[in-house]
């Protein structure tokens, strides 16, 4: 079923974020009842599908992918100073990301070793 255009800023607002409540008086209908008839409205199956299908793409655009996370801190560590403590708390969050454990020790291209312990002492 197609949605008259309140009913989807209604949608739109409650999978921005919105409660229901201001949904519903941000979408144009009026602050009096708003409460029941907003809950009402959430529970129109059209309603509820297209909150859901919002939310969905929403979701989609926001996932951020393991590689991309990975690479990003990889980024960001080649360029740190290597002796800096955010340069050693980079290289650990890389560690992490890409399942290692417990690194004995993380190559870097270049001339130098940095050895990263996590956990323990």
């Amino acid at each position: 079923m197609k949605l008259n255009p309140k009913q989807e800023a209604f949608c739109q607002g409650v999978a921005s974020g919105l409660s229901l409540t201001q949904a519903y008086v941000r979408a144009g209908y009026s602050e009096k009842g708003a409460d029941g008839a907003a809950c009402k409205l959430q529970g129109n199956a059209s309603v509820a599908f297209r909150i859901d299908e919002l939310r969905a793409k929403s979701e989609a655009k926001m996932s951020y992918k393991r590689e991309t996370y990975i690479e990003t801190l990889r980024e960001r560590f080649m360029e740190m100073p290597p002796e800096s403590a955010t340069c050693a708390k980079y290289g650990e969050m890389l560690a992490r990301a890409m399942g290692w454990n417990e690194p004995e020790k993380i190559e870097v291209a270049g001339a130098m070793d940095i050895n990263i312990r996590i956990g323990g002492n």
